[in-house]
């Protein structure tokens, strides 16, 4: 099973440890879990044009079971995705720091959501029942 994950983008690439986890998490329950940042980047900051990135993003959605959207921080480029993936049909779940605003919009859309504390709590959330 493979997974996008869509999460706000730095430049300086602070979130990265944030990214890791997340996708450690899905990956130890065998979901290859793609993330720009570092999947393509490999957390460098490399110039890329903005069409390109969307493209590769779109693509990359495309061809996955599951979306999923840590919506703890927005950004354009996440209502983008997410706007994609519910346009091909991909089953999109919500993940969001507690206390944090989510739009109606993507709680409408996401098939289930987790609210965390740290990112290891994903660990015990079961995504797939």
């Amino acid at each position: 099973m493979k997974a996008f994950l869509a999460i706000k983008y730095y430049e300086d690439m602070r979130n990265k440890n944030l990214i890791e986890s997340i996708c450690n998490s899905f990956e130890s329950r065998n979901i290859e879990t793609f993330a720009f940042a570092r999947n393509i980047q490999k957390y460098d900051a490399k110039s890329f044009l903005g069409q390109n990135v969307m493209e590769t993003a779109f693509e990359e959605i495309k061809k996955s079971d599951i979306f999923i959207i840590d919506a703890s921080e927005m950004s354009i480029g996440i209502g983008l995705e997410a706007g994609v993936a519910y346009c091909n049909s991909v089953p999109i779940y919500l993940i969001a720091k507690k206390d944090c605003y989510v739009s109606n919009s993507i709680k409408e859309i996401a098939k289930k959501s987790y609210f965390y504390s740290s990112p290891e709590e994903l660990l015990d959330w079961n995504i797939l029942d």
